[in-house]
């Protein structure tokens, strides 16, 4: 029925239906937005076209808000009311951070808080998660092709987790709240928030093997308003309520989402009775535009040219081929191009990544490489960075790919792009990090009698870096924290047996790598579901600028027992009581040669218990005994023969 002749009755395909104007409304009128009578040739598309699966955009892009005139914003004013709405978003964040059910969020801080202006703008991110962060702006242009800002009212909450309209997978929920002031939109309170399962074919839904497409794992949601005027949308919350394993944890940490975006709507409300709109709009615009000359500035001095790096997964489930990622870099100018032409086609697995993700880890790239944290972070320094991804490859999937695991592609990303900048900014960039682990078990606890879903979250070191070796059990760019040891045994059938540094595992350099962990778990319950999801234990983090690779990792069922079994990096297995699971994560890479680390840094490494005698021999050419005092003649002899035999 849709197209030219449609009727806009309800026997048209329902992403093509939308509300009608409330003037022209009825019990059952509904109007076409097909882009056949409604689009205009300006409008631009969220979706790929070409898919069946995909509903068309609402309205077409609105345009850039125009310039305030006459308003008297001094840098002092600017400063003051900048920290006040970064500060804003941040605490926002701790009430999201406090009032929330799951572990993923209260610990793990699996969530983002952003602030827009009521020209659609991203005006503040807070301090949290660039995977969010850089896909908010998509969230927003698709919640606002759905609901027209007319039709919506004070107390409203709108939800998504559509992964091409959000950051890329299911788990990942989206809120959007209208902030108002004197009955005028002023903004928009965004936060996005992980969900520890929404349904599907595994608990957790990250699920890697088995998946076809994304309707296996889990509920999907288009923007869909689930607050009302204060009011929850009962039915709505029913339908989600009976699709996921843990209700209550994903209703509560809903609750705590509409709590965050409260909290912006009331601080931000105060923000304008102090300064006044005219002043609030003119200063979201010279925000803006100050943060995009500064990142111009910074990429200025970028020297022009092409730079390359190919980087690889170990593979998309087991059995399975690895995956390429090939990134061309070219700086022109005041502007970077980010180039991912090359790399492997999207895979029928959960392991594809979609555009608004893979773009959110470049921008997240440049801005750490160019500003170092002192350009403001929002929409205005994220205009100079472009971005090219071949359709269907598996850094730009397709509906209806699967994406669940899309997680644990991140650090690669990041990867590529350092080692590409690495050949004209060596003093900017970090080696390839440890990789992380993100598995998920599922089951029935035998201590209550209910449900559960374990996200557990398993943080090993960065590369080198320049001036420092690198963190140890840190993120480099999820920024999320690992859930804690006692957490874990109180939440959920485990006790972790072990959860330390793994010695000789970081790569060597000037600035070594962080050291990989190793974590212990053993199941106390019966028969349960696990979803592996790691990678870095096929191609270990290379290390930049002469340094080494970390070690490579590894996941072992019962590595202590008679029958240890290796399990792969992203299997799902079925796991009975006493069953330990090990898994090892790689070390970061090294930065610089490793004969350039100071003598006494390599003995401190040995008596600290990270580094062997041996291996400090081997890689740097250092001569120590056993209680790690360096015979500094052995040394010099061995350090320099070596150097005789690179030549």
């Amino acid at each position: 029925m849709c197209g030219a002749r449609c009727t806009g009755e309800m026997s048209c395909p329902p992403a093509h239906r939308s509300k009608a104007p409330r003037s022209s409304r009825t019990a059952s009128a509904r109007f076409c937005c097909c882009p056949v009578t409604r689009l205009p040739s300006t409008a631009t598309a969220t979706y790929s076209p070409a898919s069946v699966e995909t509903p068309p955009p609402r309205r077409a892009t609105r345009p850039r808000a125009p310039r305030q005139e006459g308003t008297d914003m001094d840098p002092l004013t600017l400063g003051v009311m900048w920290r006040g709405m970064v500060a804003l978003t941040n605490d926002a964040g701790t009430v999201l951070r406090r009032t929330a059910y799951s572990e993923a969020v209260r610990e793990g801080r699996d969530f983002s808080v952003g602030l827009f202006d009521r020209h659609e703008r991203m005006i503040v991110q807070g301090d949290f998660s660039p995977g969010h962060l850089g896909s908010m702006p998509s969230a927003v242009t698709n919640f606002l092709r759905y609901y027209d800002a007319e039709d919506l009212r004070p107390g409203d909450c709108l939800i998504l987790n559509d992964p091409w309209m959000g950051s890329g997978h299911l788990p990942d929920f989206f809120m959007l709240s209208p902030c108002f002031v004197d009955g005028t939109i002023v903004g928009y309170a965004v936060n996005c928030t992980h969900m520890i399962d929404v349904g599907g074919a595994a608990p957790g839904s990250q699920q890697v093997e088995g998946i076809n497409d994304q309707f296996q794992e889990g509920l999907r949601l288009w923007p869909t308003r689930v607050w009302s005027e204060g009011q929850p949308n009962k039915e709505i919350l029913r339908i989600i309520e009976a699709n996921v394993r843990v209700p209550d944890k994903l209703l509560g940490d809903l609750m705590a989402m509409r709590n965050c975006n409260r909290i912006v709507e009331q601080r931000l409300a105060g923000l304008i009775g102090k300064y006044g709109m005219d002043r609030y709009d003119a200063a979201c615009t010279e925000i803006l535009d100050r943060s995009e000359t500064a990142m111009r500035a910074a990429i200025s001095e970028m020297p022009d040219g092409t730079y390359h790096a190919v980087d690889y997964f170990d593979d998309y489930g087991p059995g399975t081929e690895p995956l390429r990622i090939e990134v061309t870099v070219t700086v022109d100018g005041s502007s970077v191009t980010i180039d991912f032409t090359g790399s492997s086609p999207q895979t029928r697995s959960g392991i594809n990544a979609v555009l608004t993700y893979v773009r959110a880890f470049c921008y997240y790239t440049v801005k750490c490489i160019t500003s170092g944290g002192t350009i403001p972070q929002n929409g205005g320094c994220l205009r100079p960075i472009n971005y090219v991804a071949e359709p269907g490859s598996v850094v730009n999937a397709q509906p209806p790919a699967g994406s669940g695991a899309r997680a644990i592609m991140q650090q690669r990303f990041v990867d590529v792009l350092m080692q590409a900048f690495s050949e004209v900014l060596p003093d900017r960039v970090i080696a390839p990090s440890s990789h992380w682990a993100n598995p998920n078990l599922g089951g029935f606890d035998p201590r209550t009698g209910r449900r559960f879903v374990h996200y557990d979250i398993i943080i090993g070191g960065f590369g080198g870096r320049p001036a420092s070796d690198g963190m140890e059990a840190a993120p480099s760019a999820f920024n999320i924290d690992a859930i804690p040891v006692e957490v874990n045994e109180n939440s959920y059938p485990v006790r972790v047996e072990r959860l330390e540094l793994i010695p000789d595992s970081a790569g060597a350099g000037r600035n070594r790598g962080g050291h990989g962990v190793r974590k212990d778990v053993t199941v106390l319950g019966e028969s349960m579901t696990f979803s592996n999801l790691t990678d870095r234990q096929r191609f270990a983090p290379p290390g930049i600028l002469g340094g080494e690779a970390g070690a490579v990792g590894r996941t072992v069922l019962n590595a202590g027992g008679a029958d240890p079994v290796v399990l792969g990096s992203k299997g799902t297995y079925q796991l009975d009581h006493g069953d330990v699971v090990t898994t090892w994560l790689s070390g970061g890479g090294g930065y610089g040669h490793p004969f350039d680390r100071e003598v006494e840094r390599v003995s401190a490494d040995v008596v600290a218990g990270l580094l062997s005698v041996r291996k400090a021999a081997t890689s740097y050419g250092v001569v120590l005994d056993s209680a790690g005092v360096v015979d500094q003649a052995a040394t010099r002899d061995l350090r320099a023969a070596r150097r005789r035999a690179q030549r």
